[in-house]
This record gives C-alpha cells, structure tokens and sequence, in this order.
C-alpha cells in the first residue's frame, strides 16, 4: 500500500501550498476523528477532515469588518474540498490579517485506507 503524501492530499483538497493563512496537518493515528461525523446537514459520513477558521463578521449598517469567529467544521471526503473552497474565497480579502487562519487536519486512516480502496 503506497502512502499518500501531504502534497497529494493537499492537491485533492484544492489547497494552496504556499498560503500564509492555511496550517495542514495529517493525524495518521486518527484519534481526533473518532465518532466525527460531516457536519453538513442530512449527511452521517464519517468525518475526514476537520477544519478550524477565521470567519469574518460584517457591520450591518457600515458593510465593514467588525469580528472574527473560529469555525469548528468537520467534512467527510466528498464535501471536503468545496467547503474548503468557500472558506478560501471568504477569508481572500483578510489573507495578508495574521489573525485569519485555516486549520485544516485530514484523517491519515481515510488517506491510508479509504482513498486507496477507491483508487
């Protein structure tokens, strides 16, 4: 069984290599998954990747920046890169705010076993 590297699994993701905001991680014990499912609605998948993020809050009535919330998100593999797409797009105009950032840790059991079941 090969092993899938993080620069593969960044590709798969959709994710930059060099981009200052985002921080990759791969828990190849998978521990942090366990019982974590994608959070998106009518979905049970078995999480595979989690994500922790910077949304930025706007004024109402300014239309200007005002707070910033960390997001807790967990996908399953399927979900994973679009989501990351959006979080991508809403943090573009704060990338060079060294408070804005994207956590995102892949499950190394999924990379290890599920992607090479499907290949």
């Amino acid at each position: 069984m090969r092993d899938i590297t993080e620069t593969q699994a960044r590709k798969a993701l959709g994710l930059p290599i060099k981009d200052s905001r985002v921080d990759f991680e791969i828990d190849w014990n998978g521990k942090e998954f366990r019982d974590s499912e994608c959070c998106l609605d009518g979905w049970h998948d078995s999480a595979a990747v989690h994500v922790d993020w910077t949304r930025v809050g706007f004024d109402a009535d300014t239309d200007r920046p005002n707070s910033l919330t960390v997001e807790e998100e967990a996908f399953c593999w399927n979900h994973a890169r679009t989501e990351l797409a959006e979080i991508l797009i809403a943090t573009e105009p704060f990338a060079h705010d060294e408070d804005i950032y994207i956590k995102v840790v892949v499950n190394g059991w999924y990379l290890r076993y599920a992607l090479q079941v499907a290949a």
